[in-house]
């Protein structure tokens, strides 16, 4: 668990990125527009605003539907607001647009190995590397870059980039930190101590993440005071860490201090459901001081709690499974097989979003509008200000006829997504069939200019201008 500091100092971070990517993309901006609503958009997130800095950077989509910039910074503010899967759509979008833009490359990774799509996050960083331009990247973004090849254990390109840092930034106790972890990943305990102490050397007041490592890996090497004395620093930094409290509680037990263990451990209890070994730490705790009661209560609690969490563990990777297993039987052209495959990742987790959405998309394709609803509707329930789910529900809205539905779907998307050729299309159909020609012969004008090759675009424009009733 991150300490409130570490999540704070991630924040500034990210708006240090963003003022340097603000800083360079500010001359090509649509005149002064965009600039003003891309400021208020970052000022929003600097204040904590993350949600209402969405509807500064969708203005700025409006005056500029083809300018990146907006989609990685409405990124920035969805991947801080913790909704991943949105801020994964938008840098889709910024990447699709602005394809050599290294740092959103680095920003992609990041937010999809955070999602657990990790062979996704790897081709992502596999284009920064073929491109060999991160080491032009500025300090805060190679910061990032270290942190998800660690999250993706590639360790050893986390070190060469934490090196180059390190040569940049040699004041930086973040950059020996990251190395203190990226040693303890390849089980190099000795260097792994060294960087750590580094680390607190270079920032003794404020550094909890470095002691708690630190006296992890002492622990492991079983120097239990050396551990103990790390532990307590990290507690006296961040007292309410309940990560921090647990080890800090299962040292003092190795330690025959066995008072001492239960008050560290009982402080952290309140959410001991997220570290079952608190549990299990507490009743060996009771066990020795000779309580034979609460020691079988918390045993109890933690055989609960393991097994709860272990189900939830194995609900998820076989939903992943499935939904991976899917995915690659829609690239092999077997429809039916993914289908199924989808149907039944739903089914094991009905609240997973993706299943539906595969399956709400194919039911569509294929016509069959009955069987596409419920998953539609699902989404829906899941997260309403989905950009796809939103656009799957005017196609649907479209098919059944219902036109002025459909224009309320496929509009609240316009809002996010000005630059999408399909959803431009479509938009003209629906308007086409609301009598509303003007808007129709527009919609269709901006999807041809965004996909100048799709005819059917260019026959339903030449259509409607055709027709005469165009003013």
């Amino acid at each position: 668990m991150k300490s409130l500091r570490t999540n704070a100092l991630i924040l500034v971070f990210l708006l240090a990125m963003a003022e340097v990517l603000f800083a360079a993309d500010a001359p090509q901006a649509n005149h002064g527009k965009t600039e003003d609503h891309l400021e208020a958009g970052i000022k929003l997130i600097a204040a904590g605003r993350y949600i209402e800095s969405l509807a500064a950077f969708n203005r700025c989509k409006q005056s500029a539907p083809q300018d990146s910039s907006p989609y990685f910074y409405s990124a920035m503010a969805l991947n801080q607001a913790g909704r991943l899967t949105a801020a994964a759509l938008e840098l889709q979008e910024a990447v699709r647009l602005a394809p050599g833009k290294t740092e959103y490359r680095v920003l992609q990774a990041s937010v999809l190995s955070q999602l657990k799509q990790n062979d996704n996050a790897l081709a992502a960083l596999a284009i920064v590397e073929k491109q060999g331009s991160a080491a032009q990247l500025e300090a805060a973004w190679l910061k990032l870059l270290a942190e998800t090849y660690l999250r993706l254990w590639k360790t050893d390109d986390a070190l060469r980039v934490l090196a180059l840092l390190s040569e940049r930034s040699p004041k930086d106790a973040s950059v020996d930190f990251d190395q203190g972890k990226a040693y303890i990943a390849l089980g190099k305990f000795g260097p792994a101590v060294e960087a750590l102490k580094k680390s607190i050397e270079k920032e003794p007041a404020r550094n909890p993440d470095a002691y708690f490592e630190l006296g992890k890996v002492l622990y492991q090497d079983s120097k239990l005071e050396a551990s103990e004395t790390a532990l307590l620093k990290a507690v006296e930094q961040d007292q309410n860490n309940p990560e921090y409290l647990c080890k800090l509680g299962t040292v003092a037990l190795a330690r025959g201090e066995v008072d001492e263990a239960i008050a560290h451990l009982q402080r952290a209890e309140p959410v001991a459901s997220a570290f079952p070994e608190l549990y299990y730490s507490l009743g060996r705790a009771y066990q020795r001081k000779g309580n034979r009661v609460r020691a079988e209560e918390y045993f109890n609690r933690f055989q609960q709690a393991t097994s709860a969490q272990r189900q939830s563990e194995d609900k998820n990777q076989t939903v992943d499974r499935d939904i991976a297993r899917g995915e690659l039987k829609l690239d092999e052209g077997n429809v039916t097989e993914a289908r199924s495959l989808f149907e039944q990742a739903a089914l094991a987790d009905p609240n997973r979003w993706e299943p539906h959405g595969y399956l709400a998309e194919m039911f569509l394709d294929s016509g069959d509008l009955d069987r596409a609803y419920p998953h539609l509707a699902k989404m829906e329930a899941i997260a309403p200000d989905d950009v796809i789910g939103n656009y799957l529900m005017a196609r649907y809205s479209f098919a059944r006829k219902d036109f002025e539905r459909a224009r309320t779907y496929a509009e609240r998307v316009e809002m996010s997504r000005p630059a999408n050729s399909e959803l431009r299309g479509l938009l003209g159909s629906i308007y086409e069939a609301l009598g509303k020609t003007q808007d129709a012969t527009r919609e269709y004008e901006m999807a041809v200019r965004l996909a100048p090759d799709r005819a059917d675009f260019q026959e339903a424009l030449r259509r409607i201008r055709g027709s005469g009733r165009s003013r």
